[in-house]
């Protein structure tokens, strides 16, 4: 059950996601580089937030991946010119 839940929650996210890239980069309010940098830096604050109230403090200081933030940022730049 749990995981249907997890599943669901994540379709949905996904899907308002689009929603909200559609609004804001179809009328034009703001040009695709712009709203890539604020996704990403808004992603990677709620991500530090996240890691420091419930994370391990051992996590915190190892670091990130380069590889994996790499794609995240080509994912991100495609997603937003397209």
């Amino acid at each position: 059950m749990k995981i249907i839940l997890y599943t669901s929650f994540a379709l949905i996210a996904f899907a308002f996601n689009s929603i909200l890239c559609q609004l804001a980069l179809g009328t034009q309010a703001i040009d695709a580089a712009s709203f890539t940098v604020v996704r990403l830096i808004s992603g990677a604050v709620a991500l530090f937030i996240i890691s420091l109230v419930f994370g391990k403090k051992e996590t915190l200081t190892k670091g990130g991946n380069w590889f994996s933030a790499f794609f995240l940022f080509t994912y991100a730049l495609c997603f937003s010119f397209a």
